[in-house]
């Protein structure tokens, strides 16, 4: 089965933690796709196409850029190899489709979605927040056993609807496809993808299906699953991780809310290849307890997690009693 790996498309990473954004994650998918079959292209004619004001749009290709996809040239933005890997590699791909049948609406898009249809329960779903993005409606169908199907009762659509949805995509068991429809084709695509990035939530647990290996070269999408649940673990104080060669995450609130992140206790953990326990003296952070600890392989660190102390220190002064009351 195709296990695709999650876009950067919530608005936690790309808002800045500032007022809620102008733009939604089909904006951040939107600008992707533009950049990777229209590139290069200048930041006005992207706004434009976004439909977004330039403000929003520069919001958008910073954070792209700061993640090392995006790059500007003389001739425009364009996607770096790291970009055109994490867009071809997301699973979401979209389509106009011509099916009358099962979708009311002039026009529809039809949006793959590989490797979801576990995330389907009726479709009942992804029809609201397709509407919620500006179509009309969807329909969610999912493939198993070899026959695309309702998820809600497995019927069948007819044959002529599963012909033409093969002649776009590459269907295997697991894939879902939700269709748009809009009496625009803008709208009916908003609506689908909108729909397809809403099962990648980032509040929902991703530990789960985590097949992460940490290495020194683990980047801040390898770490966020591992990251969130042993933030779960500690009562959600924040906790940030990063790998030796690359930045990392931060995680408050239950939320990854930064993937580029680096602290100066996480950095003397990593040099000293030893637990660090100090107040830290720069960054978000600055004036609270924290301890590092790194993650070693053949006994040199590959990776470090800092927990944080929001309580000034009285989590881990009982921690501490709880530890030498069992010697």
């Amino acid at each position: 089965m195709y296990y695709p790996s999650q876009m950067p498309t919530t608005l936690y990473s790309y808002s800045n933690g500032g007022p809620t954004p102008k733009f939604s994650p089909y904006h951040v998918w939107k600008a992707y796709w533009l950049i990777r079959n229209n590139g290069p292209i200048g930041r006005k004619a992207l706004s434009r196409a976004l439909r977004l004001g330039e403000g929003s749009t520069r919001t958008i290709l910073e954070k792209m850029v700061k993640e090392g996809c995006a790059e500007n040239t003389n001739r425009g933005v364009i996607l770096t190899e790291k970009g055109k890997k994490k867009f071809d590699n997301c699973g979401i791909v979209a389509k106009e489709v011509d099916i009358k049948d099962i979708a009311i609406g002039k026009y529809h898009c039809g949006v793959l979605a590989k490797g979801r249809a576990h995330l389907i329960n009726l479709g009942c779903e992804q029809r609201d927040e397709a509407v919620r993005a500006g179509a009309m409606g969807a329909t969610t169908l999912v493939c198993k056993n070899g026959k695309i199907v309702f998820p809600d009762d497995e019927k069948y659509p007819s044959k002529e609807v599963e012909d033409a949805l093969r002649s776009l995509f590459f269907v295997e068991d697991g894939d879902a496809i939700i269709i748009g429809t809009a009496s625009s084709y803008e709208a009916a695509e908003r609506g689908a993808v909108s729909a397809a990035l809403a099962l990648d939530d980032q509040r929902n647990p991703c530990w789960q299906d985590s097949g992460t290996f940490i290495s020194q070269d683990s980047e801040a999408e390898d770490l966020k699953c591992i990251a969130l649940a042993i933030h779960e673990l500690v009562g959600r104080l924040p906790l940030t991780m990063r790998s030796k060669n690359h930045y990392g995450v931060r995680c408050e609130d239950g939320e990854v809310i930064d993937t580029n992140y680096t602290g100066p206790v996480l950095e003397e953990a990593l040099k000293k290849n030893q637990i660090v326990r100090k107040i830290s003296p720069s960054g978000p952070y600055r004036g609270v307890p924290i301890v590092a600890v790194p993650i070693l392989k053949k006994r040199e660190a590959v990776a470090v997690i800092g927990v944080v102390d929001i309580t000034k220190g009285a989590v881990f002064e009982i921690l501490n009693r709880m530890r030498k009351e069992q010697l």
